[in-house]
């Protein structure tokens, strides 16, 4: 009997264990056959998505009473791996539909979608059908205005295939919709933290810095998704689409004939820029035969402007290589429409720089929050002879002062504006005009009496302005960091210029450094009283290119050919006043006037130097200056009680190689109020890398080693309405020649007032 009950309990539990086994091999065998996702991240989320068809519309409903504005967020998706460079075209039909189930008006919206890469680490992007992953582009939207949606109760929208590599396209609808709250600040505080996170991230720097404007934002209005009218998997077809937050779109969208965003546009009125922080080599490729013009110019206008050579790729007839450029500036033109594609032989990334303005009009003001003693920098830009009226506000919002300025408009050859078909637009140049408010400001309100664009940028006139200064050999400096001189401040009406489409996004490209003829001259100034220690150096100083050359005095040199010397020498006019500066070494350079020299001397001097410097012939850009010896921390004032120079230029210069020097320059100066078109910073802060496009030596027989320094220039711009000192201190001690610039020269010169830049 126990035998029986055995076997009758193997027999129950036999068929269990293979049943069991069964199961367990077969999700085994499911699990391996899945294809693995993307990593995953912590911020990652999944949303419902629903394939758009390009024979049958998906409608979507909502209320017109309180649905603000609609958002139609797409993805396209791929059957396989693509490049990610090239953008692949889709395009969604869109209608309108009233409460009747008439169809108002039907639309199209163009898209260029590229491929996101499985590991970005902005956005991981996956869509799961039938255990594949399939690959996902780059989000794409568009916006349907109030406007838009007047008497408007659905939307349709159709998938339009314009690629057959776009497997299919998958959408979210969401409406912007009224929300009903009395309390704001309990609304916000009531939200969960993850959503006050989202609705904030990209309006402020932080959670704790949120302005009453960001938080009525974040909770008058909410986006609400919408589903599509049906039954689903019949009427349509949804998926789930992972992805990570905050959600970051990467437009290219068009809405008729695309143009590359990322290239460079050229054409006969418009022209584009690349600034060269170095030595490199440009490579690009172009969209046409048409050959782009290019132009190097020297920014430190040293050398003239030179067109760049180019070489073709080999078996690429459309790309090309330029020759090694030194520093400066490259532009790039052309007759005919052309798109470039640019890119660096050192694989340093090309960006370009991008500002944002508010279109205002004599209806549409824009205002901004201001502190008290702050100054402004107001940029705008109209295509016609405009007037702007600018009006400050106190905490009351009465108006504390008005000015009114009016400027000529002129149409730039450089910056354009991108529409939304990715055309590009010429746009008026930029005229920038500084405000110096009082200590009563709260607000600002700018107005036009016709269409300009206008920006602002703020800082408080008693903070440092500091950056790093260098010419060819860059490197960067843990200790110090560059401080801008001025941030962009956001309209307090942002939110309503967003609403109407009102932001202006200029691209904005260098233009070539104009040329400036001054009718001016530089005096050095005399520092014995406060530096004691002084010196005389030779100093490389080249004219500026365009110009005119002028007759050379006897304190500018150039070389010479050593084996010459007695050759020269001798056909030298007895009235001419000779003499020259040869260097033995690195260590030791002298100087000694012809006249009291034999012909003894000189064979010596021709044998032994190993560079001479004379100064009766020819050009000479080599000049004698006075140096003077500053420690460091120790502070030179130059004063002006009664005279006021244009500019002030320090020159600083070091017996040290390799050495960075931290300059610092702080003026004293009663400044005009009101708009004025020039601004002064007080207080400068530079940290100064060795340049190697000055030479310099000290005339010393036995440390006669310097190194040069890019010259700083303090400018005594229009706002200043008198200038009392400027204090100069550096961090080491260090070689300095201060230059002043005047309008005429005075009667008593000395030779080492007689100094050039």
């Amino acid at each position: 009997m126990q035998y029986i009950k055995q076997l009758l309990k193997l027999l129950i539990l036999l068929p269990l264990l293979v049943g069991i086994g069964f199961s367990g091999f077969s999700l085994y065998i499911w699990l391996g056959s899945a294809e693995p996702t993307s990593v995953r991240s912590e911020d990652e989320t999944r949303s419902n998505v629903q394939w758009l068809s390009s024979d049958k519309a998906l409608v979507f409903s909502f209320s017109p009473s309180r649905t603000h504005s609609i958002r139609v967020l797409s993805n396209a998706i791929f059957a396989q791996q693509l490049s990610l460079d090239k953008p692949v075209n889709y395009a969604i039909e869109y209608a309108f539909i009233d409460q009747q189930k008439q169809v108002i008006s039907s639309h199209i919206y163009h898209h260029a979608s590229k491929l996101t890469p499985l590991e970005n680490e902005f956005q991981v992007k996956q869509i799961i059908e039938d255990r594949q992953a399939l690959t996902v582009a780059s989000g794409q939207s568009f916006y349907i205005s109030p406007e838009q949606l007047k008497n408007v109760a659905a939307i349709s929208l159709k998938l339009i295939p314009e690629d057959t590599q776009v497997m299919g396209v998958v959408v979210r609808v969401h409406a912007k919709t009224l929300n009903d709250n009395q309390d704001k600040n309990s609304t916000w505080l009531k939200l969960p933290l993850e959503r006050r996170e989202r609705a904030t991230e990209y309006h402020s720097i932080g959670a704790n810095a949120l302005s009453m404007k960001e938080i009525s934002n974040a909770v008058t209005y909410s986006w609400l998704k919408l589903a599509p009218q049906g039954i689903p998997s019949i009427d349509f077809k949804s998926d789930i689409l992972y992805e990570t937050l905050p959600y970051n779109v990467v437009t290219y969208d068009f809405s008729s004939q695309q143009l590359n965003l990322g290239d460079y546009y050229t054409d006969a009125s418009l022209c584009a820029s690349i600034t060269l922080g170095e030595p490199d080599t440009l490579h690009f490729t172009k969209s046409a035969a048409i050959t782009p013009i290019l132009t190097w110019y020297d920014l430190n206008q040293y050398l003239p402007p030179k067109r760049v050579v180019v070489e073709q790729g080999a078996n690429k007839p459309l790309s090309f290589t330029t020759e090694p450029l030194a520093a400066g500036l490259v532009t790039i033109c052309s007759q005919e429409p052309l798109l470039t594609t640019w890119s660096l032989v050192s694989q340093q990334e090309l960006t370009t720089a991008q500002d944002s303005y508010y279109l205002i009009s004599e209806p549409m003001s824009a205002r901004y929050d201001v502190e008290p003693n702050s100054d402004l920098a107001i940029e705008l830009r109209s295509a016609t002879r405009n007037a702007v009226t600018v009006s400050v506000l106190d905490q009351s919002n009465q108006v504390i002062d008005d000015f009114e300025v009016y400027y000529d408009g002129g149409i730039s050859a450089f910056d354009r504006v991108i529409l939304d078909s990715t055309q590009r637009q010429q746009v008026a140049q930029a005229k920038t005009f500084y405000l110096r408010v009082g200590k009563n400001a709260a607000a600002i309100k700018i107005n036009s009496k016709h269409d300009a664009l206008v920006r602002i940028k703020s800082r408080n006139s008693l903070f440092n302005y500091q950056r790093t200064v260098c010419h060819l050999n860059c490197f960067e400096d843990e200790t110090f960091h560059n401080i801008a001189a001025w941030y962009e401040q956001q309209a307090s009406n942002h939110y309503i210029f967003s609403e109407k489409e009102m932001l202006v996004n200029i691209r904005v490209f260098a233009a070539p450094p104009e040329i400036e003829q001054k009718d001016t001259f530089y005096q050095s100034s005399d520092l014995s009283k406060q530096l004691s220690l002084s010196n005389v150096a030779l100093v490389y100083s080249p004219d500026k290119y365009f110009l005119e050359p002028t007759e050379p005095s006897q304190f500018h040199f150039a070389k010479m050919n050593n084996k010459q010397l007695i050759q020269k020498s001798t056909n030298i006019k007895s009235t001419t006043p000779a003499s020259i500066i040869y260097q033995l070494n690195k260590n030791t350079a002298k100087e000694i006037d012809l006249k009291d020299t034999d012909f003894e001397q000189l064979a010596r001097v021709e044998d032994s130097s190993k560079t001479i410097y004379q100064n009766w012939q020819g050009e000479r850009p080599w000049i004698k200056q006075r140096l003077y010896k500053l420690t460091a921390n120790k502070a030179v004032t130059l004063n002006y009680p009664t005279l006021r120079p244009k500019s002030v230029v320090v020159k600083i210069y070091s017996n040290k190689e390799n050495d960075d020097v931290v300059l610092n320059l702080s003026q004293h100066a009663k400044y005009f109020s009101g708009l004025k078109e020039e601004y002064s910073i007080a207080k400068k802060r530079y940290r100064l890398l060795p340049s190697s496009l000055s030479e310099a030596f000290l005339i010393h027989p036995k440390d006669s080693r310097l190194y040069s320094y890019p010259a700083i220039t303090n400018q005594i711009t229009a706002d200043i309405q008198a200038i009392h000192s400027i204090r100069v201190t550096t961090d080491k001690d260090v070689w300095v020649a201060v230059l002043e610039e005047y309008s005429k020269e005075e009667v008593k010169v000395r030779w080492w007032n007689d100094d050039s830049l």
